[in-house]
């Protein structure tokens, strides 16, 4: 009897099925993995994530968790400012500061505004410049700067001490109070301040009897002496001016004789205006040399 074979099988096909080599092909595609491996699970995240918060009682809790963390970080001994020095201002402006200081010790440093803090001290009319730190120690220091009062100026509304850029210090209930300050009076004096301190200076050979400055029509200004005098300088070049009626009195002797207004407005044509009993008594003078020179006659 003949023997039959077995069939062998037939082998596999080693090439990838249709849909498996399509897979493959999209895999090796840059956008397809990166939306794979970044772009679902980021999406997913985020649905959950906004699915999660979506409730006010949960972002409550996460809120209030957060603000208990930094405060409980916030408020360690070693942050906290206990104590308030002040340098560079006098006993009066430092019982202004505190007033208007709007910091209750003890208080944690994050708390503390120190642009803020500067600011309200520079606003203040004494100070010039202010420095805000905290030292070490818990330590709060405001170092502050004065302005230097330089004159007082008497106006409508009342008395004010300005430093030397016309700045307001302080406010006066008395004029006595203002010591040995210059004064300048009148409308808009406070807005000349550097050129009322040249004169002041220019005025040192007659110091002694210098009342004050006074502003005419916010444009020019009269030098007042005792005795009443006046000395009326012009709108340009007023300190070359009062050099001249100081030559004047130097050379003269002027400004100790019956003279009210020693006027310099004019550059070039000084006028001098006698006080009412000179004027009295230069027309009663006059009056007698008529009266002689017509009974000669």
């Amino acid at each position: 009897m003949r023997q039959v074979k077995a069939r062998r099988p037939a082998p596999s096909d080693p090439a990838p099925s249709k849909w498996r080599y399509r897979a493959q092909r999209l895999w090796l595609t840059p956008l397809f993995r990166a939306l794979i491996r970044t772009g679902i699970p980021s999406f997913g995240f985020v649905i959950l994530f906004t699915w999660y918060i979506n409730d006010p009682a949960r972002i409550r809790a996460i809120v209030d968790t957060w603000e208990e963390t930094v405060r409980a970080v916030q408020d360690r001994p070693e942050f906290m400012v206990s104590l308030l020095r002040i340098e560079g201002a006098s006993d009066e402006l430092q019982a202004d500061i505190l007033e208007a200081l709007p910091v209750d010790l003890p208080l944690s440093q994050f708390q503390l505004d120190m642009d803020g803090l500067r600011a309200m001290l520079v606003d203040l009319d004494p100070v010039l410049d202010a420095e805000v730190r905290v030292k070490a120690g818990g330590v709060l220091l405001l170092k502050v700067t004065e302005r230097e009062p330089a004159v007082v100026w008497r106006h409508a509304e009342g008395i004010d001490v300005l430093d030397a850029e016309g700045h307001r210090v302080a406010t006066l209930d008395d004029l006595a109070a203002a010591g040995a300050l210059p004064i300048i009076a009148g409308e808009g004096a406070s807005a000349h301040v550097p050129q009322a301190l040249r004169l002041v200076r220019a005025a040192d050979p007659v110091t002694d009897r210098l009342v004050g400055l006074t502003r005419v029509g916010d444009r020019r200004w009269d030098v007042v002496l005792t005795r009443g005098q006046r000395i009326a300088l012009p709108e340009t070049a007023p300190a070359a001016a009062l050099d001249r009626a100081l030559a004047m009195h130097a050379a003269k002797d002027v400004l100790n004789r019956d003279i009210s207004v020693v006027d310099l407005r004019i550059p070039d044509r000084p006028i001098l205006r006698l006080t009412g009993p000179a004027r009295d008594e230069l027309r009663r003078l006059q009056e007698l040399e008529r009266l002689s020179y017509f009974s000669e006659d």
